[in-house]
């Protein structure tokens, strides 16, 4: 273990023996309570050797439990009737008996416990609770959820479900919340730090961190609903595609900064950051989960006695000292939503389930491990500790615990589930159910046999899951790009939801810069380049040039120095290799006509659809006896290789074959064109891919689009095909269900 597990460890032990050691001295009343701190101080006097640092830690409890200037118990010892009536039931209370010490006055006790001897005796002369014994932890749930509905069906309401395993209790809730009109309490509750209002509390403090992330933010501004819907969609969006925000979204951001802005500081004492933190949450209303995390926090500022108040001012955190703080009190907290009126299932630990008026009664989690078993002993007050102080021993828990099941068995027709194993390790019975059945069988009363529990299962017909391959007819796009044209190629389900659903995976909003990034810096800077190169000049002024824009670019983009850093470091040596080969380019006659150039193909009888693209760079030259010749250049950040590959087979070519086309298309069309890739990353400098004969290939682009696109028009299916590296990366994966293809379709229907 750590050292910070064992400290949590320490920490965790050391706070529940505080809250033992309280708990007896509440059980002692107000008079008697200075003698019990000194016997306690005592017995847990500093030792040495062994044990040491577990008895300084109980030392530290004791002191920290001493504090505290009152009881709960203290208004009842307060009291002075004329009598008391005492209906003892599940074991007995310490504070009980001292209660009827310090008040002399008549009691009428009413003992509802069997003798500890033979606790399951009267249980036995009732009908048997039905035992059911399951696989794992689903098929247990689900037992228990069709017993609840079972004991339902038989207005046997309400249905105690006793909360013998929380994660398996809260299983068998949310199964049962699938019912319509069902109403469930849970008396149990679950983590505070589960719930909405206290995700939002969370969400607040990450966002106010000095490198909060936009992530961070957004969750923040998700969570605290402050924004209109409009607003924050389009604050979002601005963020995930890296571009400034609009003025009416900026102006939102800087309102919620604004409100950020109290908690957005060094270091405060613990009641100030409280403060500041109820100001940015505003008032809990009438959400009862506010309401409860406000009252775990102390935001009110008034809650907690004199220790807590002093312990507040004099802590000093920072912010992340103070939000693991918060983190820690709202996990260690439990949320209680409100009862419904008449619920159907209540919800309550075996303790809280004895002398209630349930109709039935169903007990998941009833093994060795969740009923029966030995208590764990304290870490710091031992047994011998525990029985100086009269503080529960081992022993009394564990009687407690019987004697509660015993009660529980008397209550209403039970059912006990429990399941074979858990996590791959076997479960056995629990040793109670073992002493009720035994207790059984000395007085022969009935003792049916454990059931195993088999579902109710429903014949399903089997559907194959066959690819689609969806028929557009009429919401055919306008207009195509290269790149919807590639999709179209590569699977035209994959062009069915990005062209025609317009389905885009969302951009992360806190990456590191990437390739992609490094690439789109590198197309402005070379265009911001060349726009201003107005005609050949030397190498070493267009370096310096070239090297001297890096920098105003970068901070126009907005993007982060240290991240650029190792892109930047590529870029030095990238660029006297550029400049090497663009006054190559110059001695043999080509020079910059354009960038970024925007080129559209109307719809014609040829192609009766509008083609558009956006062209990285055209450059021209002169010296030839046709007439002028124009170079399509897109630029690459990619693999050679992969480059070369995609030209070695011309027809396989969509992105410079779509930009020829655009092209030859125009009046200005050239009399000789051509069009390469230029790679940027080799290390010997850029490499140009030439696309030979880029014209033909344009021209048979332009005829095989024509056809595909009149057959989709004529009602051929976008089918998806499921096939190759596409496929493998494709982001559209999951909508057209490729792992669940179960059949192929029938013959001739392959493209319908």
């Amino acid at each position: 273990m750590g050292r910070a597990a064992t400290f949590e460890h320490a920490a965790a032990a050391l706070a529940d023996a505080a809250h033992e050691l309280g708990r007896g001295a509440s059980a002692r009343p107000p008079a008697q309570r200075d003698a019990w701190w000194t016997l306690a101080r005592d017995v847990l006097a500093p030792m040495g050797g062994p044990g040491q640092t577990e008895r300084a830690l109980a030392r530290i409890a004791l002191e920290w439990a001493a504090l505290d200037d009152g009881a709960d118990t203290d208004r009842v010892f307060a009291l002075r009737p004329s009598a008391w009536i005492v209906v003892r039931a599940g074991g007995v209370e310490r504070w009980l008996g001292a209660l009827l010490d310090a008040t002399p006055v008549p009691v009428l006790e009413v003992v509802a416990d069997s003798p500890s001897a033979a606790p399951f005796d009267a249980a036995a002369r009732l009908p048997p609770p039905r035992r059911v014994v399951c696989t794992g932890f689903e098929d247990e749930a689900q037992a228990a959820a069709a017993e609840v509905l079972r004991a339902l069906a038989d207005r046997c309401a309400p249905v105690a479900l006793v909360a013998l395993d929380r994660a398996l209790v809260r299983r068998v809730h949310a199964l049962l919340e699938r019912t319509p009109g069902m109403r469930v309490h849970d008396e149990t509750g679950w983590r505070l730090s589960t719930t909405r209002a206290a995700a939002r509390v969370m969400t607040a403090l990450r966002a106010a961190a000095p490198q909060a992330s936009r992530d961070a933010c957004l969750d923040w501004l998700k969570s605290d609903a402050a924004l209109p819907a409009t607003t924050l969609q389009s604050l979002e969006a601005a963020w995930r595609e890296r571009r400034r925000l609009p003025p009416d979204a900026d102006a939102a951001w800087e309102t919620q900064r604004t409100r950020l802005a109290p908690l957005a500081v060094a270091r405060q004492p613990l009641a100030q950051w409280l403060q500041a933190l109820a100001a940015v949450l505003g008032p809990a209303g009438d959400d009862p989960a506010a309401q409860q995390v406000a009252a775990a926090l102390r935001l009110d500022g008034a809650a907690g006695g004199a220790p807590w108040h002093q312990a507040a001012g004099e802590a000093r955190p920072d912010l992340a000292g103070f939000t693991r703080w918060v983190d820690d009190v709202l996990d260690a907290g439990v949320y209680r939503p409100p009862a419904p009126p008449e619920p159907h299932v209540v919800v309550t630990p075996l303790a809280r389930a004895l002398l209630r008026p349930f109709g039935a009664v169903v007990c998941p989690g009833a093994d060795d491990r969740g009923l029966g078993a030995w208590p764990a002993p304290d870490p710091l007050l031992g047994d011998a500790v525990a029985q100086a102080l009269g503080l529960p021993t081992l022993a009394e828990r564990r009687e407690r615990e019987t004697l509660a099941f015993a009660q529980l068995l008397r209550v209403a027709p039970a059912v006990l589930l429990r399941r074979l194993d858990s996590g791959g390790e076997p479960l056995g019975a629990s040793p109670l159910v073992e002493r009720a059945m035994r207790a059984r069988e000395r007085q022969r009363a009935a003792c049916p046999a454990q059931q195993a529990w088999q579902p109710a299962l429903e014949p399903v017909e089997r559907a194959p899951q066959r690819r689609p391959a969806p028929v557009v007819v009429d919401g055919l796009p306008a207009r195509l790009s290269a790149s919807a044209v590639q999709a179209l190629r590569d699977c035209p389900y994959r062009f069915f939801a990005r062209a025609l659903l317009r389905l885009r995976e969302a951009e992360e909003l806190d990456l590191d810069l990437e390739k992609r990034d490094y690439g789109s810096w590198l197309h402005a800077l070379l265009l911001r380049f060349h726009v201003e190169r107005a005609e050949p000049r030397p190498a070493d002024e267009d370096l310096a040039r070239l090297l001297a824009l890096a920098e105003p670019l970068q901070a126009e983009q907005g993007l982060d120095a240290a991240q650029l850093l190792p892109f930047r470091a590529a870029f030095e040596t990238f660029a006297p290799r550029y400049v090497r080969w663009l006054q190559a380019r110059d001695a043999a006659g080509w020079h910059w006509r354009a960038g970024e150039v925007d080129r559209a193909r109307d719809a014609d009888e040829a192609l009766p659809v509008r083609l558009v693209g956006r062209i990285d760079r055209i450059d021209r030259i002169d010296r030839r006896a046709d007439g002028a010749a124009w170079q399509l250049i897109d630029y690459k950040t990619g693999a050679v290789d992969a480059l070369k590959k995609t030209v070695r087979e011309p027809l396989e070519d969509t992105q410079l074959a779509a930009y020829a086309a655009l092209v030859a298309s125009g009046d200005d069309a050239p009399a000789a064109l051509q069009a390469m890739y230029l790679a940027l990353d080799d290390r010997e400098g850029p490499v140009e891919v030439v696309h030979d004969d880029v014209g033909a290939t344009a021209a048979a682009f332009v005829d095989g689009l024509a056809a595909d696109w009149r057959d989709l028009r004529a009602g051929l299916g976008l089918a998806a095909l499921g096939e190759g590296q596409v496929c493998e990366r494709c982001e559209m994966r999951g909508l057209c269900r490729r792992d669940h293809w179960t059949a192929e379709p029938p013959a001739g229907e392959d493209a319908r």
